[in-house]
């Protein structure tokens, strides 16, 4: 039986709702589905183009995301590096494109990221992070600078040193997802370091990190009063939470059918070279998010699965998010 709208949820007016970057997840096949089953964030950042010396971002697959954006929702281009020439090179090659700005990935826990001093390493090295972080700031128009980092690469106490930093370049906007690099995507957030950037930044600040369900995020809302939302992991397992978090709905079981059917639909229009198994291992990315919905037998046949007929059957077997 659907839920009826409960508007006592919805979240305030003016209140971002963002959808996280995720490598080869937030993707534009993802941005078609979420287009056509008519749950759309406020704002979209990509996932981040790989900036250094020898690599120019523009020739990076992110680039789909924003000179084909389906949606008519803005989009922040994300940049990964350490060199700041590099980074500033990309930002003026990027800012010829339909974005709204610059956003500089601090919080990428990749080790092949980090081992290059980018992402989530430059945590580790503050004089590089203000270096580039001031440096941006002087490039970008007001309005266009925006970071998203973690709380720190061991652990929470870091973070007042990196809020330091990152605040003497005045950002437009800051993301914190609350965790540190070692924690990777598990163990709980820490929202009370969220909360110590809302009170100290001058800038709009965005919490991301295990947004989930509408009870997290109004939990979320209470304890750290951010101005926006950021959803990762939560949005590809249940996109019509962000209805939910509007004051929606809660999405019917065929609804989620509907969605699983959409991506598998989209994903096939946008493979390079197609082959049924090739096909099949691109939805398992989004999928990996989504087994806890399938019951065991189900969710076993769908990891191995090879052939899209029989992916599109199994999704008769999905439940509604918990």
């Amino acid at each position: 039986m659907n839920e009826q709208p409960d508007n006592s949820s919805a979240l305030p007016s003016r209140f971002v709702l963002a959808a996280a970057p995720m490598q080869d997840v937030t993707d534009l096949a993802f941005m078609h589905v979420l287009a056509r089953i008519h749950c759309l964030p406020d704002v979209w950042v990509t996932p981040y183009f790989r900036s250094t010396r020898t690599t120019c971002a523009m020739a990076e697959q992110p680039l789909r995301c924003i000179v084909e954006n389906p949606t008519g929702r803005p989009v922040w281009a994300q940049l990964a590096g350490s060199s700041t020439s590099s980074l500033l090179r990309d930002a003026e090659a990027l800012l010829r494109l339909p974005i709204v700005g610059i956003n500089l990935n601090v919080g990428c826990p990749s080790p092949l990221v980090n081992r290059h001093g980018a992402g989530a390493a430059l945590l580790r090295n503050l004089p590089l992070l203000r270096e580039i972080s001031q440096a941006l700031r002087a490039h970008l128009s007001p309005g266009m600078w925006s970071v998203k980092c973690r709380i720190g690469w061991e652990c929470a106490d870091e973070f007042p040193r990196v809020l330091d930093v990152l605040c003497d370049s005045n950002p437009d906007i800051l993301i914190v997802h609350a965790r540190t690099r070692k924690q990777l995507y598990a163990g709980e957030p820490c929202y009370a370091a969220v909360r110590l950037a809302v009170q100290r930044a001058s800038c709009p600040v965005w919490v991301n990190g295990d947004i989930h369900s509408v009870e997290r995020a109004l939990g979320c809302l209470r304890t750290v009063r951010p101005a926006g939302l950021m959803v990762g992991r939560g949005l590809v397992r249940n996109p019509y939470l962000l209805r939910q978090l509007r004051g929606g709905a809660a999405p019917t079981l065929k609804e989620m059918q509907l969605y699983y059917m959409t991506l598998l639909e989209e994903t096939g229009c946008f493979l390079q070279r197609y082959s049924p198994a090739g096909h099949c291992n691109r939805m398992k990315k989004y999928l990996a998010f989504c087994y806890a919905d399938f019951p065991e037998r189900a969710e076993y046949e769908l990891r191995r699965c090879s052939n899209p007929s029989e992916m599109a059957r199994l999704f008769r077997f999905a439940r509604t998010p918990a």
